[in-house]
């Protein structure tokens, strides 16, 4: 069982969490119910979240409970109340354990082959390869934007 490049294509995603979870802990309040690249701050935080889980779901399995409303978290809707820091701790770690779960049952030799469920939630193809990829780009995408706030307001950013 070989786990060497699974572990150092880990890397960018543990790295993209850190970001994630340090946002949260310097997001002033009044930054985090403003919207920022069209959506608000906490929604992009939500949604990214939520969108590990899909992309780390097995056969028969289920999103987690979510903290709010299913389409707040797909970027349906805006018009909802924000969700706290602590409620989307609570989730992010929920999240994050099954997420780490995922990567644990990874080999190498996994990588190149098709996440059949995955593949059939997007409509294409997806190898295991891309899928923990797409848990780090998805997840900096949206601290990016939500950066962005950040600075707009003078203040240091997550990223360095």
């Amino acid at each position: 069982m070989s786990r060497a490049i699974v572990m150092a294509a880990q890397g960018p995603f543990l790295h993209a969490w850190g970001l994630l979870e340090a946002y949260v802990d310097v997001c002033p309040d009044e930054i985090w119910v403003e919207k920022n690249g069209g959506w608000p701050v906490w929604q992009q935080l939500a949604h990214a979240i939520m969108v590990l889980d899909f992309f780390v779901l097995g056969e028969n399995e289920q999103l987690l409970p979510v903290p709010c409303d299913m389409d707040a978290l797909m970027l349906r809707t805006q018009d909802v109340p924000a969700l706290g820091k602590t409620a989307l701790r609570d989730y992010a770690a929920t999240v994050k354990a099954r997420a780490d779960n995922w990567i644990a049952g990874l080999e190498d030799a996994d990588l190149a082959r098709t996440n059949v469920v995955l593949s059939a939630k997007l409509g294409r193809e997806t190898s295991y390869a891309a899928t923990l990829v797409m848990l780090a780009s998805h997840t900096d995408y949206h601290i990016g934007s939500c950066d962005a706030a950040l600075r707009n307001h003078g203040l240091p950013g997550v990223f360095s």
